[in-house]
């Protein structure tokens, strides 16, 4: 039997035993397989997956093996380009389906070759290395972003920089990238990268162990220092005081620095009057938490990078129900791939929102109908009878539609309670009011929030900060 035959034979063994829904999800998007003679390896993404195969499918595939090539059939298991190699190194060469069945192969013949010669770390693992390519840009960013680019290239006039912003915004990312950017196009020039404990700790034991003028020629000999997490200094006075001739010393050669901290300028006057003036003459960027179209961007190259099978339509479900920043919207994904493996299911829209619901009832104290209730009342100055009554006018209609959102978003309510609630309103209405606030995200529109109008997701910002803090 040709290669060719071999591949087609064990995709379809494969398909039939364990099912078409089951064999695309396990050996097209989560495992790759290599064939060499009568040895079939496994390659897992990962080390979940790898156990997860072991513990439910090694069975199926062994069985299926042996079906195709006999009793001499062999099976191993690998993680990544960890090979736990049947004969020799391998590479991987696609075989063309032969599958008249339908089912598209997912097995590759594999031949020996000559081994590979070692890559750099950084090379095994692209996707880990903070770039400014890889950042995704919106609104919220872009001022941000477009001042580190200036600076990676070395044509940034103010320093110091200051990138300011919540957490999870990527505030490190770019201060990571800027510091790869500076040393690609001075590769003669050098570029730091400390976070506030490193410079701190590093401080301390160049003054226990006589190595001050060897750290300072490490820092102040930058042509670019980056140092992260400054709200972290207030209360070391000593490191201040270090920090702050680091920053003259630089400021009189003309070398640049690069900041970033999760609290504004006026949260930091903490670190002292001279600090904190050093830091209003350079250039502060703020970064913002990122709105819809910057969230669904932010998932889709995340989605790309981990090789996960998900639709466009699941990332927007996803974009509109985390309203916060890069990690919770890391988190929302790695919940939908662990479910997916563990009920053994593609991710769809169902699972995706009764993933994303579990998550927020899971992340947040108890929420009731009522503190729901209470906070749209209190954002958008209107009383609860109002809220409950049959008016449709504008000034009742949206905030009554939010607090169905928020209801059916971190309560644990079903649709007809909800409806119930707000007016004894059908199980049908409040549906349509969800997607109705979900396509408002989406289309960024304005809403009218009191005596002013705002984009809708500053209005669900509002409301959520209000529920965690009631």
């Amino acid at each position: 039997m040709e290669d060719s035959q071999v591949a087609a034979a064990l995709s379809a063994e494969l398909t039939r035993r364990i099912g078409p829904q089951r064999f695309e999800l396990w050996f097209k998007t989560q495992s790759q397989q290599f064939v060499v003679g009568s040895c079939l390896t496994i390659r897992a993404a990962s080390g979940f997956v790898l156990e997860w195969l072991k513990k439910n499918l090694a069975d199926d595939v062994r069985a299926s093996w042996e079906t195709v090539v006999g009793e001499d059939a062999t099976v191993a298991y690998e993680i990544g380009a960890a090979v736990e190699k049947c004969n020799g190194t391998l590479k991987a060469e696609a075989v063309a389906s032969d599958n008249k069945t339908g089912v598209a192969d997912a097995v590759a013949i594999v031949k020996p070759r000559a081994a590979e010669k070692s890559r750099k770390p950084e090379e095994l693992s692209p996707k880990s290395v903070a770039d400014l390519s890889a950042f995704v840009v919106g609104s919220s960013n872009e001022y941000a972003f477009r001042s580190a680019e200036l600076t990676g290239r070395g044509r940034q006039q103010a320093s110091p920089l200051l990138l300011c912003g919540p957490s999870g915004v990527g505030k490190t990312h770019l201060l990571r990238a800027v510091v790869r950017e500076y040393r690609r196009h001075h590769p003669r020039s050098t570029a730091v990268y400390l976070s506030a404990e490193q410079f701190t700790t590093g401080f301390l034991e160049a003054l226990r162990g006589s190595g001050l003028p060897s750290f300072r020629q490490k820092c102040r000999g930058a042509k670019l220092l980056a140092i992260d997490d400054l709200q972290f200094f207030p209360g070391k006075r000593r490191t201040i005081e270090e920090l702050l001739h680091t920053f003259d010393t630089m400021a009189a050669e003309g070398r640049q620095l690069v900041l970033a901290s999760d609290r504004g300028l006026q949260e930091l006057r903490a670190l002292g009057p001279e600090l904190v003036s050093r830091l209003s003459g350079g250039l502060i960027c703020e970064i913002e938490t990122p709105e819809f179209t910057t969230r669904v961007g932010i998932l889709r190259r995340m989605r790309d990078e981990a090789g996960l099978a998900i639709e466009d339509s699941v990332l927007t479900i996803v974009a509109t129900q985390i309203t916060a920043g890069a990690r919770e919207l890391r988190g929302a994904l790695n919940r939908l791939e662990a479910m997916s493996h563990a009920y053994g299911e593609p991710i769809s829209r169902e699972m995706t929102e009764r993933a994303l619901a579990d998550l927020a009832r899971h992340s947040t104290r108890t929420v009731r109908l009522g503190d729901v209730e209470k906070v749209v009342c209190d954002v958008f100055g209107i009383e609860p009878t109002q809220l409950r009554s049959d008016r449709k006018g504008r000034s009742l209609s949206e905030p009554r539609m939010l607090g169905m959102w928020l209801a059916r978003k971190y309560t644990r309510a079903p649709w007809s309670e909800i409806g119930e609630f707000f007016g004894r309103r059908s199980h049908s209405t409040v549906i349509s009011a969800h997607r109705r606030v979900e396509k408002l995200i989406t289309d960024r529109a304005q809403i009218g929030l009191a005596d002013q109008t705002c984009d809708v997701e500053d209005a669900i910002r509002k409301l959520e900060t209000a529920l965690r803090t009631a």
